[in-house]
């Protein structure tokens, strides 16, 4: 398809894949930034979070580590030091490894300063935010106008004076 663009995800410790996407969102260091067909070239740093792979209509997310991107109108080359579809990542193993770095952080003046548990703990964080992101079907079965318009009565007059 002309408006798609070649992903390439590699990371050291486990084979990489490839695939024809519409659209990638990564987790940069800056800030999230999306990438689609024809985009300018660019280098940039990822930190860990969650990346988006969009083709066509359909969604699926997996969790980066700190890494890399190269970013060309053709293609996007994700250079991380791992990555896991969300449906691989270990919810129970996820959180004991926050919890285990929490303590590590919390429990000595020197370990505060840690990088190493540091990063383990924004590792932890991004693999349960990439399971835990917001499950559509649920938030249309609320149906939140509905809701809003039941909490509030109508008004019958305006608030406001014009003088």
């Amino acid at each position: 398809m002309a408006n798609t663009l070649k992903l390439q995800v590699v990371s050291p410790d486990k084979p990489g894949f490839a695939a024809d996407v519409t659209l990638v969102t990564l987790p940069g260091t800056v800030g999230e930034f999306g990438v689609m067909a024809k985009h300018m070239p660019i280098m940039a740093t990822i930190k860990p979070g969650t990346l988006k792979v969009t083709t066509g209509g359909k969604k699926e997310f997996y969790f980066v580590s700190k890494g890399f991107v190269e970013v060309n109108p053709k293609s996007v080359t994700v250079l991380a030091e791992a990555y896991e579809r969300a449906d691989e990542i270990d919810a129970g193993r996820a959180q004991k490894s926050k919890e285990r770095a929490q303590e590590l952080l919390a429990s000595k003046k020197e370990m505060k300063n840690n990088p190493e548990a540091q990063a383990s703990l924004e590792r932890a964080l991004g693999r349960l935010k990439v399971i835990k992101r917001p499950n559509k079907q649920v938030l249309k079965a609320l149906d939140l106008p509905s809701l809003v318009r039941g909490l509030f009565p109508p008004i019958k007059y305006p608030h406001f004076i014009v003088l």
